[in-house]
C-alpha cells in the first residue's frame, strides 16, 4: 500500500492506519469476547488447548481419611490457521486537492469500521453451527429466551462468564427485545397502556 507524494497526503499512511486501528478497537463487539492468541513471527497458525470439561457431577462429598475418585484432566491441541482479510482504498489527487476535510482522519475510521464489522460478522456466523436453539426465526424475543440460552450453555458445560450479543434486528422492531420496555410489558408496575410518554429504564 502506498500514497502518492503530495503535500496533502505525504506521511499520511501511518496516520490513516493508526486511525483505522483506533476505530476498530472502539467499535468492534466480538473481539474482547473470544480467546485471542498472537501467531509467532513467520508462522501461519496458532494452537489452543482444549481442556476436559468438568461439571458439578465431578464434585463429590469427602469422608475423613477416605480417598475420593480422581478425575482426569487432559488437554488436546487445536490448531487454527491464520487467514488474511484485507480492504483496499485508493484516494485520488483530485480528492486530496478538492477536499478541505482531513482526508487521512476520515479514511482511517471508515476503514477501521469496515474491518470491525467484518470480524463481528465472521465470529457471530460461527453460532449458526450450534446444535441447540432457544427459539425459531421470526419469533418475538423474550427474556425467557435469554435465560433459556444460558441454561443450555450451562448444561453443555460451556465455560463462564457468558456474554449476550444481539444484532440491531434482535433489539429493535416489532419482534425485538425492545418490546419488553413498552408499556404493555411493564403494566404491572402501574403504567398505563395509553401513556404516550417514553419510559427510560
Amino acid at each position: 500500500m502506498a500514497l502518492t507524494n503530495t503535500t496533502t497526503a505525504a506521511g499520511g499512511l501511518g496516520r490513516t492506519i493508526g486511525d483505522a486501528v483506533i476505530a476498530f478497537n472502539h467499535v468492534n463487539v466480538m473481539y474482547p469476547l473470544v480467546t485471542v492468541k498472537q501467531a509467532v513471527k513467520g508462522s501461519n497458525h496458532v494452537q489452543f488447548s482444549d481442556w476436559t470439561k468438568l461439571t458439578s457431577a465431578n464434585v463429590s462429598a469427602a469422608t475423613q481419611a477416605t480417598a475420593t475418585t480422581a478425575i482426569a484432566i487432559t488437554s488436546a491441541a487445536r490448531t487454527a490457521t491464520v487467514s488474511e482479510h484485507v480492504i483496499e482504498s485508493q484516494v485520488s489527487d483530485l480528492v486530496l486537492m478538492g477536499s478541505g476535510d482531513d482526508v487521512e482522519g476520515q479514511a482511517g475510521p471508515a476503514l477501521g469500521n469496515a474491518v470491525a464489522a467484518k470480524l463481528d460478522a465472521d465470529l457471530t456466523a460461527l453460532g449458526v453451527a450450534f446444535s441447540q436453539t432457544e427459539c425459531g426465526a421470526g419469533t418475538s424475543l423474550a427474556l425467557s429466551h435469554v435465560f433459556g440460552a444460558m441454561r443450555q450453555l450451562r448444561a453443555a458445560g460451556a465455560p463462564m462468564p457468558y456474554s449476550l450479543v444481539l444484532s440491531p434486528a434482535q433489539v429493535w422492531g416489532s419482534k425485538g427485545i425492545i418490546s419488553l420496555l413498552h408499556n404493555t410489558a411493564i403494566d404491572t408496575a402501574g403504567s398505563s397502556t395509553t401513556d404516550p410518554q417514553p419510559h427510560v429504564l
